[in-house]
């Protein structure tokens, strides 16, 4: 635990003496700030630098109604030949070094933080390559921090090939930014979740017009990837999405059904009449019963996870068939 964090839960009493205990919503950005100054020390002591760290807010509108603040997220970027060599997935021993830092990080969160290992590749090699060599990629760093016996996180392993350029596939240096390893960092999974399937924007971000389409065709070609927990045997494909008429439908894969995890909703009031108006007359019908509001959708540890990048939406492997 850091000292900021240290400073808040141990600090001195309020003002009349009171304890007060303060919940994970009321400490989960000075959580965030704490993991980053910690991710910093250590990287800066151990590695000699510090990965490339981008912050992000998942406003609790788009999660569920359980999470009711904001979710920090930090997105912590590797370049892949730190930590595999050419069409390897196989870890070199400067990637141990960065995964003992990541897990060291760890031991001082809270329990449940929840990490997603991301393997990218650039557009050499076919798609289904791409797939698979960024999947056994983001396995082998997931297992490899499962290792150090990092209890307090949550893990998922999940690989998006080519779909996700940083940068277009034209020049040696953009495809040196593409091929990576990232961590995604958050204090709810279901936060996470919604910043892996919102991320259309990073493609080829800032680069000319012409350049970006060709960069996202590559992202329509991969509609959707399953992050599958590190403690689980193997991976899932690549799934075949329904058309996105029926977005708010389940999703079945190889027999096994996923359900979307449903944002909040904000209710509207009726607005008040202005003017009198008579009553309707009485018209006797059956009576109604109000429905019930649907079941709550969370993300549990040893759950696999749809990211629907086309529809932009989080859904949730149930063993309900």
């Amino acid at each position: 635990m850091g000292a900021a964090l240290a400073a808040l839960l141990l600090g001195p009493l309020p003002a009349g003496g009171q304890d007060r205990i303060l919940s994970w919503t009321d400490t989960v950005t000075m959580e965030h700030e704490d993991r980053l100054a910690r991710l910093r020390s250590l990287a800066g002591r151990r590695l000699g630098a510090v990965p490339r760290i981008e912050t992000y807010r998942i406003d609790p509108s788009s999660l569920p109604r359980s999470i009711p603040v904001a979710i920090p997220i930090s997105r912590w970027v590797f370049d892949q030949k730190v930590f595999f060599d050419t069409a390897s997935d196989v870890l070199r021993p400067e990637g141990q070094a960065v995964i003992d830092v990541v897990a060291e990080v760890l031991r001082g969160e809270a329990a449940d933080t929840a990490v997603f290992v991301a393997g990218h590749t650039d557009s050499r090699s076919e798609d289904d390559y791409n797939y698979a060599l960024s999947v056994r990629r983001a396995r082998s760093v997931a297992l490899a921090l499962h290792a150090r016996k990092v209890r307090q996180a949550q893990i998922w392993q999940v690989g998006f090939g080519e779909a996700i350029p940083l940068a277009p596939n034209t020049s040696e240096a953009g495809m040196a930014r593409n091929r990576r390893v990232e961590f995604l960092f958050g204090r709810k999974a279901e936060a996470v979740g919604v910043w892996l399937s919102r991320q259309r924007d990073l493609v080829c971000l800032g680069a000319s017009e012409a350049q970006r389409e060709v960069c996202l065709a590559a992202f329509e070609r991969l509609p959707g990837v399953v992050a599958t927990p590190v403690q689980q045997a193997a991976p899932v494909a690549p799934p075949p999405l329904p058309p996105p008429t029926i977005a708010r439908a389940p999703v079945v894969i190889e027999d096994r059904v996923f359900v979307p995890i449903e944002p909040r909703r904000t209710v509207t009031a009726p607005a008040s009449p202005t003017a009198a108006v008579a009553p309707p007359p009485v018209v006797r019908s059956p009576v109604e019963l109000p429905q019930a509001p649907p079941a709550e959708v969370t993300i549990a540890r040893n759950t696999p996870v749809l990211i629907d990048l086309r529809e932009q939406r989080v859904l949730v492997e149930t063993l309900e068939r």
